[in-house]
């Protein structure tokens, strides 16, 4: 038995007649009868019965119509699917991730696409963990760059890197000369400048400002109005131009992780852009622009 035979078998059942049939399917009729008499003979009994009026179906026909029908179905699904594998991607991403990131994803996804896949199309957004975690449950985003993420029965995590996080601070700024902070010293500090969310580094010191972008967080604190806490990721060019001083705080970690949502169909753009991400990362930690810490926990 193979697919032509089975074909061929559909077509007779459905047009109710070898003629018509044939003709569908622009092949001699002697042909098509033939086929079916070796599917019948290897089946073990008939599977049509012939009368003046055209065939009808046994009880094993019925059977064998059934699983063919779903069979050829099947078939053609995933040629429809390999097809549009091969074709080059197209349609819209809808990307969220915090802006200390995006400052330093967005502008490289956007040529890389550019160049590689001009079909595809971005929409870019920034924000908080817990804002871009809500809009992937909504459907109102395809894939977010999250920071240190609740667990979700909804999502699916994979981290992207654990980031070193650092204390700053103004120009010269000399509790940030010596080197990595001590829990004491941090424990000290007479203001924090935080994210406004829920606390993603685990901070015990309280904070006299809370604020939702990372651009007010890093003037408020070269303003002296009080230290922030920010992975190397979201404060690399200050700290190359010196507008910004920086320490290592050694016992905190922030966990950048993609999450799409489970079981939702994911869509081949949406695919190439998590590998472009990864890429852009990888080449992000060899420019030293993200400093890696030891991994958090597993993806």
């Amino acid at each position: 038995m193979d697919l032509r035979q089975l074909r061929y078998f559909v077509a007779v059942a459905e047009r109710g007649g070898f003629g018509t049939a044939a003709s569908a399917l622009h092949v001699a009729q002697s042909a098509l009868s033939r086929h079916i008499r070796v599917l019948e003979e290897e089946l073990g009994g008939a599977l049509l019965v012939r009368g003046a009026r055209g065939v009808s179906l046994t009880e094993s026909g019925k059977v064998l119509l059934d699983r063919a029908r779903w069979l050829l179905g099947t078939l053609d699904d995933i040629k429809a699917e390999v097809q549009i594998e091969n074709r080059e991607p197209s349609g819209t991403v809808r990307l969220g991730a915090p802006s200390s990131l995006a400052d330093n994803f967005y502008a490289p996804l956007a040529r890389l696409f550019a160049a590689r896949f001009p079909r595809v199309s971005f929409e870019l957004s920034d924000g908080l963990t817990d804002e871009m975690t809500d809009r992937l449950l909504r459907g109102e985003i395809d894939v977010a760059i999250l920071t240190a993420p609740r667990p979700s029965d909804h999502l699916d995590y994979e981290t992207l890197a654990v980031e070193q996080v650092f204390l700053i601070g103004p120009p010269g700024d000399p509790l940030l000369r010596s080197g990595p902070l001590t829990r004491r010293a941090f424990d000290a500090l007479p203001a924090v400048v935080r994210p406004l969310s829920r606390n993603p580094f685990g901070l015990a010191t309280p904070s006299a400002f809370r604020v939702e972008s990372m651009t007010p967080l890093k003037q408020m604190v070269m303003d002296g109005l009080g230290y922030g806490v920010l992975p190397f990721s979201g404060i690399h060019r200050e700290v190359a131009n010196g507008t910004l001083s920086a320490a290592l705080i050694p016992w905190m970690r922030a966990e950048r992780v993609l999450a799409l949502p489970r079981g939702r169909p994911v869509s081949r753009a949406t695919r190439e852009t998590v590998t472009a991400l990864k890429s852009i990362c990888r080449g992000l930690v060899a420019d030293r622009k993200i400093l890696t810490a030891t991994r958090a926990r597993s993806a």
